[in-house]
Protein backbone atom coordinates (compact mmCIF):
# COMPACT_ATOMS: atom_id res chain seq x y z
CA UNK A 1 0.00 0.00 0.00
CA UNK A 2 2.58 2.26 0.93
CA UNK A 3 4.23 1.35 -2.41
CA UNK A 4 1.59 2.52 -4.57
CA UNK A 5 1.53 5.45 -2.67
CA UNK A 6 4.88 6.18 -3.56
CA UNK A 7 4.87 5.22 -6.89
CA UNK A 8 1.53 7.78 -7.36
CA UNK A 9 3.29 10.88 -5.73
CA UNK A 10 6.23 10.13 -7.81
CA UNK A 11 4.44 9.89 -11.40
CA UNK A 12 2.45 13.07 -10.05
CA UNK A 13 5.85 15.15 -9.40
CA UNK A 14 7.28 13.94 -12.92
CA UNK A 15 3.78 14.67 -14.53
CA UNK A 16 4.08 18.39 -13.22
CA UNK A 17 7.75 19.17 -13.89
CA UNK A 18 7.20 17.59 -17.56
CA UNK A 19 3.87 20.01 -17.98
CA UNK A 20 6.37 22.97 -16.49
CA UNK A 21 8.85 22.29 -19.16
CA UNK A 22 6.11 22.29 -21.65
CA UNK A 23 4.93 25.41 -20.28
CA UNK A 24 8.70 26.89 -20.34
CA UNK A 25 8.94 25.81 -24.34
CA UNK A 26 6.23 27.26 -25.42
CA UNK A 27 6.99 30.99 -23.90
CA UNK A 28 10.06 30.47 -25.38
CA UNK A 29 8.93 29.49 -28.69
CA UNK A 30 6.09 32.50 -28.59
CA UNK A 31 8.72 34.88 -27.28
CA UNK A 32 11.07 34.28 -30.41
CA UNK A 33 8.79 34.40 -32.86
CA UNK A 34 7.25 37.95 -31.36
CA UNK A 35 11.04 39.15 -31.72
CA UNK A 36 10.49 37.70 -35.44
CA UNK A 37 7.77 39.40 -36.09
CA UNK A 38 8.73 42.49 -34.46
CA UNK A 39 11.73 42.81 -36.56
CA UNK A 40 10.08 42.00 -39.79
CA UNK A 41 7.97 44.65 -39.30
CA UNK A 42 10.67 47.09 -38.03
CA UNK A 43 12.66 46.20 -41.43
CA UNK A 44 9.49 46.46 -43.23
CA UNK A 45 7.18 48.59 -42.35
CA UNK A 46 4.11 46.15 -43.18
CA UNK A 47 3.07 45.84 -39.24
CA UNK A 48 -1.09 46.98 -40.34
CA UNK A 49 -1.23 44.61 -43.19
CA UNK A 50 -0.79 41.24 -40.79
CA UNK A 51 -2.61 42.70 -37.40
CA UNK A 52 -4.03 39.62 -36.96
CA UNK A 53 -0.78 37.62 -36.55
CA UNK A 54 0.26 40.14 -33.85
CA UNK A 55 -3.32 39.63 -31.92
CA UNK A 56 -2.71 36.01 -32.16
CA UNK A 57 0.54 35.88 -30.54
CA UNK A 58 -0.80 38.80 -27.47
CA UNK A 59 -4.10 36.25 -26.67
CA UNK A 60 -1.44 33.36 -26.66
CA UNK A 61 0.64 35.47 -24.74
CA UNK A 62 -2.58 36.33 -22.52
CA UNK A 63 -2.97 32.73 -22.21
CA UNK A 64 0.78 31.37 -20.83
CA UNK A 65 0.21 33.91 -18.27
CA UNK A 66 -2.83 33.04 -17.06
CA UNK A 67 -1.64 29.38 -17.45
CA UNK A 68 1.35 30.93 -14.74
CA UNK A 69 -0.62 32.47 -12.52
CA UNK A 70 -2.73 29.44 -12.14
CA UNK A 71 -0.12 26.82 -11.80
CA UNK A 72 3.16 28.99 -10.91
CA UNK A 73 5.24 27.16 -13.29
CA UNK A 74 7.75 29.94 -14.02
Amino acid sequence: MIKERENEMQLLKQKLKTKKYQYLYLKEKLYLKMQCYDHWTDTTGMGCEILSEEKRYKHLEKWLEKINNKYNYA
